[in-house]
């Protein structure tokens, strides 16, 4: 039986669609934009389901015939709560490549529910989160007594696509967070930097707040988490001052102007930009004596990851027997699950 590919039609879930159809899989695709959907679906020979998620009923009645769904429609903190609460109706697993914290949180909290309806519910199967959910695991093998863990991450060429810039704009004007001692807290953005090696080079990074200040803690049970990313000192600063302007940031006019230049400006990478681009992961792991480990990882540009890793992840959990439940792609694979997505090595595997 097939599974579903939601939000199909945008950038992320396109280049998803076309892995797919190279590793000789045929997906149903599905989304909202009947003209969008049904184009990307003649071409590949694919067939389709045109529905939003404004019915509940009516998502039920799309997804109860297949086994998996893989959400590719952001922003994620309006489309996974229809797709979750759906697929414990349908018994339909719920996979989705989101990074936000609120997401992760929320799928996680219908925990029980999952294990009832005997599915997998696993938010973050893209970049965010798996090669850093990997090294999360990996760090944690290595120095099981860990209390902090630092994680991050920076890319060289690539670009930005439009469903991620749109996500950007519905978080502009809120604050970063941070895990201390096992509670999420808020933080603002950019709170600490400092330089990262990264191996091949040396970059600045500040923290953010990504996905594994939520995944990482349910992989590893480190009760400290702190995530960085590469950036120039320059926006380091300008985040030291961003508290003077959240209220204006988050204004839906604001918001409104620049959605209309996303909508008009941006697209994604490019093909070249994909295949020639890569992505810099680093981690640390501390425990209470002062004890560290350190680990660096690289991998490829990371739409081209995502595609990557949500098909592995995808035909794996089909795969599966006897596992239900909220899950982590490393916290379920381990972290030695990042090496089977070509062009992704570690670079300094602590012993």
């Amino acid at each position: 039986m097939s599974f579903l590919i939601y939000g199909a039609s945008g950038f992320t879930g396109t280049l998803i669609v076309e892995l797919a159809i190279k590793q000789g899989k045929k997906p149903v695709i599905g989304g909202r934009n009947e003209a969008k959907i049904k184009s990307l679906a003649e071409k590949y020979g694919l067939e389709y389901l045109i529905f939003d998620l404004n019915n509940q009923a009516n998502i039920v009645k799309q997804l109860k015939k297949f086994p998996l769904v893989l959400n590719c429609a952001g922003p994620f903190t309006r489309t996974a709560q229809p797709l979750v609460e759906a697929c414990l109706t349908t018994q339909t697993h719920y996979l989705d490549i989101t990074g936000e914290i609120e997401v992760f949180e929320l799928v996680k909290s219908y925990h029980q529910k999952a294990l009832a309806s005997k599915i997998v519910l696993m938010p973050g199967v893209g970049f965010d989160v798996v090669p850093t959910d990997c090294m999360a695991k990996l760090l944690h093998t290595k120095l099981p007594d860990a209390t902090h863990l630092e994680l991050g991450f920076t890319n060289v060429g690539g670009s930005v696509s439009h469903g991620t810039m749109t996500t950007m704009l519905e978080n502009l004007g809120n604050t970063g967070a941070a895990r201390e001692n096992g509670v999420i807290v808020p933080k603002p953005m950019g709170d600490k930097g400092k330089i990262i090696d990264f191996g091949k080079f040396k970059h600045f990074a500040m923290t953010i707040p990504w996905g594994d200040v939520s995944t990482a803690y349910h992989t590893t049970g480190i009760p400290n988490i702190e995530t960085y990313v590469g950036v120039p000192k320059l926006a380091y600063w300008s985040m030291k001052l961003q508290f003077l302007f959240n209220p204006i940031l988050r204004s839906r006019f604001i918001k409104k102007q620049l959605q209309n230049y996303v909508d008009k400006k941006i697209t994604g990478p490019t093909e070249h930009q994909s295949q020639k681009g890569q992505s810099f992961i680093w981690g640390k792991a501390t425990n209470t004596e002062g004890k560290t480990v350190e680990a660096r990882l690289v991998t490829p540009e990371g739409y081209k990851l995502t595609a990557e890793a949500s098909l592995l992840i995808t035909q794996k959990i089909l795969d599966l027997n006897n596992v239900a439940g909220y899950q982590t792609p490393a916290g379920l694979f381990g972290y030695e699950l990042v090496k089977e997505i070509r062009g992704a090595t570690f670079e300094k595997e602590p012993r």
